[in-house]
């Protein structure tokens, strides 16, 4: 009876904050998501977690109100044919660039469709809150962020340092220009009105991380003679400074940072994967 409850009150909310009549689903695993006309939310509701299930189901709910799924579908043909060309250079393949990019697009469309419930429905704060407290700052990230994890010029460490930006143990100096990420997205979120304009800001983050990565190595197959680009090596330099685009340093030094053990860098992989 307890748990019907809490379905039905976690159904109300999303059908407050979209202002539609949107179907609920519950799964007992999986990933908890809206393909833009139901909300699937997964795992087991109970007195102990029910904040962060409804801040959870308020969020994929304000997607449906705001987020434009036609545009999301056709992300691919969205992306600027430069950009691809780019990253190629750098040894990644097409797939690989919208990969990167939806994620970029996905974290700057939260915070902005996030920043509109906090501030046109403000009493759903709390559950936010508790959402933001659940899966970005928990203890394994706090200690990830200020250790020398994820500290290489490379696709996860940029994006997992990128979704972690709210988090108060963020390391600005962890990598090279993380700094100028956080001012593009934070300063830009209160005025995107849209999912394209939010893309559009993802597309400048891709920019300054294109300028980062390594230069792609050329691999020839020795069968064939055919010529491939593979991804250079992204780690800091040799005294443990990462460098910026222009030689200079940007602060990234890992020294003195703590490292993980084996067992909290299972416990982060894990807390990533949320």
């Amino acid at each position: 009876v307890t748990l019907a409850s809490h379905k039905r009150a976690i159904g109300n909310f999303v059908r407050i904050v979209s202002g539609q009549n949107v179907p609920v689903k519950f799964m007992s695993r999986g990933d908890s998501f809206t393909d833009g006309k139901s909300v699937t939310i997964s795992g087991t509701i109970n007195e102990k977690n029910f904040d962060h299930v409804v801040g959870l189901a308020l969020h994929e709910g304000s997607h449906i109100k705001l987020s434009d799924f036609d545009f999301l579908k056709g992300l691919e043909n969205h992306i600027p044919t430069e950009y691809y060309n780019r990253a190629e250079a750098k040894g990644y393949q097409k797939y690989e660039v919208v990969s990167m990019v939806k994620d970029l697009l996905n974290y700057v469309e939260d915070r902005r469709i996030d920043y509109f419930v906090f501030t046109h429905s403000p009493g759903y704060k709390g559950y936010y809150h508790s959402l933001y407290d659940k899966y970005f700052h928990s203890k394994v990230i706090d200690k990830a962020l200020k250790s020398s994890e994820y500290t290489s010029s490379d696709w996860d460490s940029y994006i997992f340092r990128i979704i972690n930006l709210t988090n108060k143990n963020s390391d600005l100096d962890a990598l090279p220009d993380l700094r100028k990420i956080r001012k593009l997205i934070f300063s830009n979120v209160k005025n995107l009105k849209s999912t394209e304009e939010a893309f559009n800001i993802a597309l400048d983050v891709f920019h300054i991380l294109l300028e980062n990565f390594p230069d792609g190595v050329e691999k020839e197959d020795e069968e064939t003679g055919e010529v491939s680009v593979q991804k250079g090596d992204g780690d800091s330099d040799g005294n443990g400074e990462s460098v910026d685009g222009d030689g200079s340093e940007d602060g990234g030094s890992d020294g003195g940072k703590p490292e993980l053990t084996d067992n909290q860098k299972k416990q982060l992989e894990n807390a990533i994967n949320k």
